[in-house]
């Protein structure tokens, strides 16, 4: 679906599959649950959280687990939020770094 200059007040979006360009959410719920990825492009967002479902929060169960696991992890999923950040995830795969632990394990 394709939304654009639309509006959402009060509302719960579901995201999956879906372009949205130039609009704005004010006090809206947006679910995402780990289908296709939504684009988002000079949307403003007011008040408004996500939510996350299925297969999206246990993708979040995952990470959590890692950046928990002992030595490397953490490492791991800090880089990958800077990879995040630096908008450096392209294509439909990616991987991390390997950890600066003796023998690039999780545990030192």
């Amino acid at each position: 679906m394709d939304y654009k200059n639309r509006a959402f007040e009060n509302a719960r979006v579901e995201l999956g599959n879906s372009h949205f360009h130039d609009c704005t959410f004010s006090h809206c719920e947006l679910v995402y649950r780990g289908d296709p990825s939504p684009t988002f492009q000079d949307n403003e967002f007011i008040d408004s959280t996500f939510v996350f479902r299925d297969d999206a929060i246990r993708t979040l169960y995952f990470l959590s687990n890692i950046y928990n696991a002992g030595e490397g992890g953490r490492e791991i999923i800090e880089q990958t939020f800077d990879d995040v950040r630096n908008h450096a995830i392209h294509g439909c795969e990616t991987s991390t770094i390997k950890p600066h632990t003796p023998e690039h394990t999780l545990h030192g």
